[in-house]
């Protein structure tokens, strides 16, 4: 039986929708959901057509009519095309929903721009299983403020007044959750990303990772498991910045590609800012023009299944037909760790950083 889940991504600019939206492709599609991105309908506006609520272009409440049409249709699409793939488990997620355009219009407005398409509040409200508010860095987090969003143009003060308005907007929703900057960055998406596994009704994978180097493994010896493979190529792009590293990821999972852009940079000497985004075939391609030589690309098939409770992966590679690399997910440091009788451990590699990505695929661009 398929099961379709519509979530919604809001908050103020720079609030973490984009990467908590990448590393939910990632981490789904591994245990077998097909992902549907609809993306926010502004910014598709703003820098798409050059449709905009400013420099003498249309007003504030013809732009947003623009917004809601571009909105229910593509959302309207998502869920058309959720019913044609062969996946059973399914979640559509929406970068903003129709309710957020009522934070830059009045109540009037807002009413009259909805009432076009037959809609009043609660229908749009019941349309959405659930909505996570993730807070502006603009409040709280003013540090990580940026204007990587073209179609960004909130000062931030102006972001501030936008994230209280957004804040109101969704206030009648019944499965609303709000995500400050009480948190870093990445337990901040952590949090976010467990309240998505609990609204799919999903157990969240654990927080603690163990790392073991196995003697080879295949598809076949894994079976009984029903693992979901994925066909990964990441590519180690040149650092801009000292400290910064970047990368690009190619994920070929359940007949579907998905392209990933990751930053990581510190922001003092014991945290860092990891960012991350979905790009498109063209921006993945362009990105791997900045290979760094010293690191290269590594390509390995990772097999994901669950063994006695525990989230595990296994990644080989071609390159490499001798061993393998299992990690198992625990929620204790202290809790046992219990391998398939098909697996042969050499031995734990955790926190052996000759085994971590960059470095296997530094090692491999060496042979």
């Amino acid at each position: 039986m398929k099961t379709i889940k519509k979530i919604v991504l809001t908050g103020g600019p720079a609030g973490g929708k984009t990467t908590l939206t990448s590393r939910l492709v990632k981490e789904l599609s591994s245990i077998g959901y097909r992902v549907f991105i609809v993306p926010e309908a502004a910014t598709e506006l703003i820098s798409g057509f050059g449709i905009k609520p400013f420099g003498n272009c249309l007003s504030m409440f013809d732009f947003q009519y623009f917004v809601v049409s571009s909105q229910l249709h593509k959302e309207k699409l998502a869920w058309e095309a959720a019913q044609l793939v062969p996946e059973e488990k399914i979640l559509i997620i929406c970068d903003r929903g129709v309710m957020d355009d009522r934070a830059y219009v009045s109540q009037k407005e807002f009413n009259q721009v909805i009432s076009r398409f037959g809609l009043t509040e609660k229908d749009i409200l019941a349309s959405y299983d659930a909505v996570i508010h993730l807070v502006s860095s603009s409040k709280g987090a003013e540090f990580a403020y940026n204007y990587d969003n073209a179609a960004r143009y909130e000062t931030l003060e102006q972001a501030r007044e936008k994230e209280d308005a957004t804040l109101l907007c969704w206030r009648g929703h019944k499965n609303r959750v709000v995500i400050g900057n009480s948190y870093n960055f990445d337990n901040k998406i952590r949090k976010a990303m467990n309240e998505v596994y609990t609204i799919l009704g999903e157990l969240p994978p654990a927080q603690l990772e163990r790392k073991f180097l196995i003697e080879y493994v295949d598809e076949n010896a894994l079976a009984p498991y029903e693992p979901v493979e994925q066909n990964i190529t990441q590519t180690y792009l040149k650092a801009r910045a000292k400290g910064t590293e970047r990368r690009v990821r190619k994920v070929v999972s359940n007949n579907a590609i998905s392209y990933f852009y990751t930053e990581k940079r510190p922001i003092s000497p014991i945290e860092r800012i990891e960012n991350e985004r979905l790009l498109s075939q063209k921006e993945y391609l362009r990105k791997t023009e900045e290979v760094d030589p010293e690191y290269g690309s590594v390509s390995k098939r990772r097999f994901c299944f669950l063994y006695h409770g525990h989230y595990c992966t296994v990644d080989t590679y071609p390159a490499n037909a001798d061993s393998a690399i299992l990690d198992v997910q625990l929620s204790d440091k202290d809790e046992t760790v219990e391998f398939p009788p098909e697996i042969r451990v050499i031995r734990e590699v955790t926190g052996d950083v000759n085994y971590q990505g960059h470095m296997i695929s530094k090692r491999l661009a060496q042979l």
